[in-house]
């Protein structure tokens, strides 16, 4: 007999989500960053990116997003995105599933959730920085069509810097384009 799987949904973020992103982002970072980049700098790029006012911007600047993954009643991942630089390019800033929930699906769908977003507003490209050292992550990241476009190195301040691959997406029309 199967066992029955709680449902998943992917809905927009609202304020009152915001402090359990900011824990499972700690619970993920904590389990999956250790070896890749220091203790130090998880705390620093934990308490500078996952602060009220840094998930609130998801929230309200036009073009931005965050939304979570839900199984059954429990956020088990995540995603924000913001309008990029460059023209008709939205960048997948944080993509998070719990290390439990890995294999599921969840990441992939959270990919095609913010695709369909980027799409909407307009976006022609997804850009995303992963670092050097994150061999799982670039490997999902292939696999959902992303490839490696430079290697930059970015301070971030406090003594830190990211060593990262920009890797970059085309936005796929959906299926109601006009494709002439």
């Amino acid at each position: 007999m199967e066992a029955v799987r709680p449902p998943v949904a992917i809905a927009a973020a609202t304020r009152a989500d915001l402090a359990t992103v900011r824990q499972l982002a700690g619970v993920v970072w904590r389990q999956h960053y250790p070896g890749i980049i220091t203790h130090e700098q998880i705390d620093y790029m934990l308490a500078r990116g996952y602060s009220d006012a840094a998930l609130r911007r998801f929230l309200d600047e036009p073009g931005a997003g965050l939304a979570v993954a839900r199984v059954g009643s429990a956020i088990a991942g995540f995603a924000a995105w913001h309008r990029a630089e460059e023209p008709a390019t939205t960048k997948l800033d944080k993509l998070y599933v719990l290390p439990e929930r890995h294999g599921g699906g969840l990441g992939r769908r959270l990919v095609a959730h913010v695709e369909g977003a980027a799409r909407d507003g307009g976006a022609r490209t997804l850009i995303l920085n992963v670092n050097k050292r994150n061999t799982a992550s670039i490997g999902f990241y292939r696999r959902c069509g992303f490839s490696v476009r430079e290697s930059v190195v970015v301070d971030i301040g406090g003594g830190f810097a990211m060593d990262d691959f920009v890797m970059t997406k085309p936005v796929a029309a959906s299926a109601g384009d006009d494709l002439r």
